[in-house]
């Protein structure tokens, strides 16, 4: 039974030192779907310590592979009208990606602190090669965010406890997000399997690897504020943040591609626009020592995901007659939301580990391959001295299989394909200075 504060102050490494040095030591490469890569993270200013800065780079790995990947809407049969539809058995998808994240948090005397923080909270990595039967919809995407951003706290104390001095923080924070979004599809000169030699005079050389190529960029601004209670002698830590959506413009060019008729565009670059956002999420985490070498934790978060329906693409003009084409970038997410629950554990005054079980509800719906994933995670946190401390950490996780159908918008989406159980794997590092 919990008695006193003295059963968990100890030190260098009490229930505070084992919260500091667990909450961030793995990135879980499922964070409430959609494109989170674990959104802002601000669990750095709870940190105790007057001076903290902490850098953190993971590299996630997910192995998905698409197969008997099907298409409707299919072009080779415009030259051979008894065509069979383009088909291919099996797709594999790259997407290896890198999340840096680096945050450094100031006390500003007893009942105020601010953290700023630099991170690529969402993002999106996919390649499916070419002159397959996926390559008319995408051959390469990415979506690259950078978050530059201030998180403070005010904080006051909220009555003496049996469990020690509770205290209550407010929270409130801006962020600039910027944002880089591209696309190429395989154009139908290549697209149709058809060696060049066989249309004289039809490519252009303006695009040689014959892609139609989409890119768009855009800045906006968020906002974020929450509630915290706290008990610091038991590690005891419950907050809720709201985290608001970033309203996109984007702006940008399109290339059509080195297909060209007598009929088509003179020049196949055109400006292009999209409007979209990164939507409004809400996230709860809790944590509390359970002996005073034990911490339980647990968090939840939400993101309307659903805001993602279709996306059209303003601008873009068919590479065949040079008249505008409707074109869409077409998720057809739903909301997404994750939960996690883990146990942390001191094994010496210097060495403490971590570890974690993630649910991650999938946003994909008729079409994608955005499924629940689940997720074992774990870490170590060596504390050198009382200002260095350096963590490792790893997750594996399962990736659900399924089966994505036509989105019934832009017909290059025109796809039916199926994906069976996959892999995805991470690693984490991180280095904490703290004075």
């Amino acid at each position: 039974m919990l008695r006193s504060q003295r059963t968990f102050s100890v030190r260098p490494l009490g229930l505070a030192g084992l919260s500091a040095a667990l909450f961030l030591s793995t990135t879980d490469p499922s964070a409430a779907g959609g494109f989170d890569r674990g959104g802002v993270n601000i669990d750095l200013l709870f940190d105790d310590r007057r001076f903290v800065t902490e850098a953190t780079g993971t590299v996630v790995a997910p192995q998905r592979d698409i197969s008997d990947v099907s298409r409707g809407a299919n072009l080779t049969a415009i030259l051979d009208p008894t065509a069979e539809p383009d088909f291919s058995e099996n797709v594999e998808v790259e997407g290896t990606f890198f999340v840096p994240r680096v945050g450094l948090k100031l006390g500003l005397g007893r009942h105020f602190d601010c953290l700023g923080h630099f991170s690529q909270p969402f993002g999106a990595d996919a390649r499916y090669g070419i002159n397959n039967a996926y390559s008319a919809t995408t051959v390469e995407f990415f979506i690259d965010t950078t978050d530059l951003g201030v998180t403070c706290s005010a904080k006051a104390n909220a009555g003496m406890t049996p469990l020690g001095q509770g205290r209550v923080r407010v929270i409130g924070g801006f962020s600039f997000l910027s944002i880089t979004a591209f696309q190429s599809r395989q154009t139908f000169a290549d697209f149709v399997g058809f060696p060049e030699a066989s249309l004289p005079g039809i490519l252009t050389g303006l695009n040689p690897e014959g892609l139609g190529l989409f890119s768009l960029t855009d800045n906006s601004f968020g906002f974020r504020a929450g509630l915290a209670y706290e008990i610091p002698d038991i590690a005891l830590q419950v907050y809720a943040l709201y985290s608001s959506s970033y309203d996109l413009d984007l702006t940008g060019t399109v290339n059509i591609g080195a297909f060209n008729t007598p009929f088509a565009a003179a020049n196949p670059i055109a400006p292009t626009s999209a409007t979209t956002e990164i939507p409004q999420s809400v996230e709860l985490k809790l944590q509390s020592g359970i002996n005073e070498n034990t911490l339980l934790f647990g968090s939840f978060k939400w993101q309307e995901w659903s805001e993602l329906g279709s996306i059209p693409i303003e601008g873009v003009l068919s590479p065949t007659f040079g008249t505008p084409t409707f074109t869409a970038f077409e998720p057809l997410y739903r909301d997404g939301f994750t939960v996690s629950t883990g146990v942390g554990r001191r094994f010496s005054e210097n060495l403490a580990g971590r570890l974690a079980f993630t649910y991650d509800r999938g946003t994909s719906t008729i079409a994608g391959s955005q499924t629940d994933t689940f997720t074992l995670s774990g870490g170590f946190a060596y504390i050198i001295d009382e200002t260095v401390e350096v963590q490792l950490g790893g997750a594996v996780g399962l990736l659900t299989g399924g089966t994505s159908l036509p989105t019934g918008g832009d017909p290059a989406n025109d796809l039916t394909y199926s994906f069976g159980a996959d892999v995805v794997g991470a690693v984490s590092a991180s280095i904490k200075l703290a004075f």
